[in-house]
């Protein structure tokens, strides 16, 4: 998939259509948060799941074994990062294109 290096758009933070450079980083969502980081555990406690004693079995129960995932995604979703030139502040697309292989042009 071709994208050019620059775009105009709006920015958020100009509140103003502008210039923006495009950058594609490593897909980090947010649901790849490691499960037992102390953040994801205040979360936990938070809902109310991380009261009483014990754990309920749920930070503590391994992988799943004996199922397989069958049908799996071919392509990631894009992670592009919009700089704006003129406030030089970045933010994030709202949601991926999948693709296999991005060109900038």
């Amino acid at each position: 998939m071709k994208i050019p290096k620059e775009t105009k758009r709006l920015c958020p933070y100009c509140t103003k259509h502008t210039k923006h450079k495009i950058k594609q980083e490593k897909n980090r969502g947010k649901n790849k948060t490691h499960p037992m980081t102390r953040s994801s555990r205040k979360r936990m406690r938070k809902r109310g799941d991380d009261r009483g004693h014990g754990n309920k079995g749920k930070t503590s129960k391994g992988p799943m074994t004996k199922w397989k995932r069958w049908n799996k995604k071919r392509s990631k979703k894009t992670d592009l990062r919009y700089l704006c030139t003129e406030c030089r502040k970045a933010h994030v697309q709202s949601s991926g294109i999948r693709a296999k292989k991005i060109v900038f042009e």
